[in-house]
């Protein structure tokens, strides 16, 4: 469950770093489409997370910023 719970605080900081970059960008255009890459690499993350946990499997590479 450590490698999980590495997953998770990860993926919130990451997260929040990539929302700020987004929202501080909004007026300029670019932002939208950060917030947006944000929210699929969220969803991606979330759904391959759920996988590996209800394997009860460790996973394979917690501190990554990219879905591995």
């Amino acid at each position: 469950m450590q490698s999980h719970y590495t997953f998770q605080i990860r993926t919130f900081w990451i997260g929040l770093l990539l929302q700020i970059v987004g929202w501080l960008t909004f007026g300029i255009g670019i932002g939208v489409l950060i917030l947006l890459i944000w929210l699929i690499w969220l969803i991606i993350r979330c759904v391959k997370g759920l996988k590996i946990v209800s394997k009860a499997e460790p996973y394979p590479s917690p501190e990554s910023w990219l879905i591995d």
